[in-house]
């Protein structure tokens, strides 16, 4: 490979990610370490990654919702690596988006042989920059309009919006909008109508500078989509 592997390793046994992660770094991969998928979904906002390794029995959101998740982008390589060797969950897990099932336990040698033969077969898009499209600035902390109008987000903004815009088309739902903030759907100290009134004010921000169709768009009792085809800026 021209570049290092990015690998995401989701185990939350700790003695276990650790070995697996000092192991995958020796074999040259670019490896960070998860406990779960809270953990998980925060940082890909931030860096994306090549390939996900998936426990299955996890605290809170187990492997196989993880993987259904991550699957809308074709792009990402998905090994479930677990103990279930059941030929239920064998086929749960590849019908549900995984690309490997491997069973624990595995050789190093082994696991690195299907993180490159993976690799290889996935292609990145190309990422041109496109002026005609609505896109974030190299930080993420700025929305640029197709006419070049630049909007200020604050934190939160940020990691909404950057969620979204990855995922063009892609409704997401209100719990993992929720998540991506660090909350919990049903805890009281989040209400979502909470995040009602982030996207609310982020569109008020947005019609401040003359834009007038923003977006981003509520889909009633789901999420929120990032669908640009249907704006008119």
């Amino acid at each position: 490979m021209p570049y290092p592997v990015s690998v995401c390793l989701v185990e939350d046994d700790e003695d276990l990610r650790e070995e697996m992660f000092l192991g995958l770094r020796e074999h040259n991969f670019d490896v960070r370490g998860f406990s779960g998928s809270r953990e998980l979904y925060r940082d890909l906002l931030h860096k994306p990654a090549d390939i996900i390794i998936l426990d299955i029995g996890l605290p809170g959101e187990d492997g196989f919702s993880i993987a259904e998740h991550l699957r809308v982008d074709k792009h990402i390589g998905i090994i479930m690596l677990t103990a279930r060797n059941m030929l239920e969950d064998r086929l749960r897990g590849l019908h549900g988006g995984a690309d490997i099932y491997l069973v624990k336990p595995v050789e190093l040698k082994e696991l690195a042989a299907n993180i490159l033969n993976l690799a290889k077969r996935i292609k990145l898009p190309p990422r041109p920059e496109n002026t005609t499209q609505w896109r974030l600035d190299n930080e993420g902390w700025f929305l640029i309009s197709p006419h070049g109008k630049r909007i200020a987000m604050t934190a939160s903004e940020r990691t909404l919006v950057n969620m979204l815009v990855r995922q063009p088309g892609i409704t997401i739902s209100r719990e993992k909008l929720i998540e991506a903030l660090g909350h919990r759907r049903e805890a009281d100290y989040y209400h979502e109508h909470r995040l009602d009134m982030l996207f609310s004010r982020l569109r008020k921000k947005v019609a401040k500078i003359g834009i007038e169709n923003f977006p981003m768009i509520a889909v009633r009792g789901v999420g929120y989509t990032f669908a640009p085809d249907h704006a008119n800026p």
